[in-house]
């Protein structure tokens, strides 16, 4: 994914930098001033880092520059991190989050003073809407420091979660218990964020003396180089290993490769798939299956991590394999199979299109890509494609399904 940043005003940044930062983890202010008025919004999350029980959040406006603006709101945290607030604001927005939690490596009781809160940055703020405040927003808002600006803050939020595999803003952690876990309305997703926190806790107690703000640091100097973790992000999956084989792990879950986060710290890779060949004269494709056969240390993320007897492997996220191009109708499934000792990982895809599909590009699957690897189409492999048509689903010969 990329990422652009918008370090253009020189004499802002030497000004920022002189003083005027914006403060998360280190302590700094910046002067207040009032923000845009709009109709009141409501705005609701889960402050964790663990989870930050009977905290205090507070919401900023952001000005056009950048800089911290008015205090919209102020509110707190219940035992389980949960804050909610209306607010009369739309443009960018600043959320800030202190107070004590549990930190999941050590089972310590730590506090986060209001001088160094973590925080999170959107863009706009929507009715309802949803915005968790963690350490990877925290990383997020430190990526795109000095300007806070919508462009940045959005580009911020995207690479991270893009580094990550889960959207940062949008899922909320939850307590890393086998309650939790085993809770059927708590989705993958959620698991593997509560999990990527818990790594960063790891991560700060195995390389950075315990600070989470060093660690941090560290992550967002790496990202200074390139859009991905190329050194922090082996320490990253390497606390991760070592928190799920931990006695403080209370989650039930001991294996990396049972979480989307294996290639945390790599770069994603979509891929576009067309059907191509012959068609013949008056036919139309009603559905195709096909295996899609990946490089080493490729995956794609997956709803949930449990076998489904019904398919081979796991049900794929649908923002990971997804209708495309030409494709016309509403279906589509993945399910991926992680490798193996004996066989390389792979995705069986099964789309079923209206009548009227012709030939051309009809799905985007996108891949996780392990860290300090750059694979392109050509380290994919198509077979056992079937291409059917009409309502009887007779095989069209002639027609063939490739990458672009």
């Amino acid at each position: 994914m990329a990422f652009a940043t918008r370090f253009t005003a020189v004499c802002l940044q030497l000004c920022l930098l002189a003083g005027c930062s914006m403060g998360g983890f280190q302590g700094s202010d910046n002067p207040t001033s009032p923000g845009p008025e709009a109709s009141s919004n409501h705005v609701s999350g889960v402050a964790s880092k663990g989870i930050i029980r009977y905290g205090t959040v507070s919401l900023f406006a952001l000005n056009s520059n950048g800089s911290l603006g008015a205090v919209l709101k102020k509110t707190g945290t219940d035992a389980f991190g949960n804050y909610s607030a209306s607010v009369n604001m739309t443009g960018p927005t600043l959320f800030q989050a202190s107070g004590a939690y549990t930190d999941e490596c050590t089972g310590a009781e730590i506090a986060i003073p209001p001088g160094s809160p973590l925080r999170a940055a959107v863009e706009s703020i929507a009715n309802p809407m949803v915005v968790a405040i963690t350490p990877l927003t925290e990383l997020a808002v430190r990526k795109a420091s000095p300007l806070l600006i919508a462009g940045s803050i959005s580009a911020a939020n995207q690479l991270i979660s893009s580094i990550f595999k889960v959207d940062i803003i949008a899922t909320q952690a939850v307590p890393p218990t086998a309650g939790q876990f085993s809770d059927t309305n708590v989705t993958q997703a959620q698991k593997d964020y509560t999990l990527a926190l818990a790594a960063i806790s790891q991560m700060a107690h195995d390389y950075y003396g315990g600070s989470v703000s060093d660690t941090l640091a560290a992550m967002n100097s790496d990202l200074a180089r390139s859009a991905a973790l190329d050194e922090t992000g082996n320490q990253f999956r390497n606390a991760l290993a070592s928190f799920l084989q931990s006695d403080q792990n209370q989650t039930g879950i001991r294996d990396i490769h049972l979480t989307n986060l294996v290639n945390s710290g790599g770069s994603t890779l979509a891929l576009r798939l067309a059907a191509g060949g012959t068609l013949p004269a008056g036919a139309t494709i009603s559905g195709i299956t096909l295996t899609l056969t990946l490089p080493p240390g490729t995956t794609i993320r997956v709803v949930d991590f449990k076998k489904d007897s019904s398919v081979s492997g796991y049900r794929t996220d649908p923002n990971c394999v997804k209708a495309s191009g030409n494709f016309q109708g509403n279906y589509q499934e993945g399910n991926f199979t992680p490798a193996s000792d004996t066989h390389p990982a792979s995705l069986t895809v099964s789309v079923a299109m209206a009548a009227n599909t012709s030939l051309g590009e009809f799905l985007t699957v996108v891949c996780d890509l392990p860290a300090g690897v750059s694979y392109g189409a050509a380290d994919f492999s198509v077979s056992d494609v079937k291409v059917v048509g009409g309502g009887d689903a007779v095989q069209i010969p002639g027609v063939t399904v490739g990458l672009l």
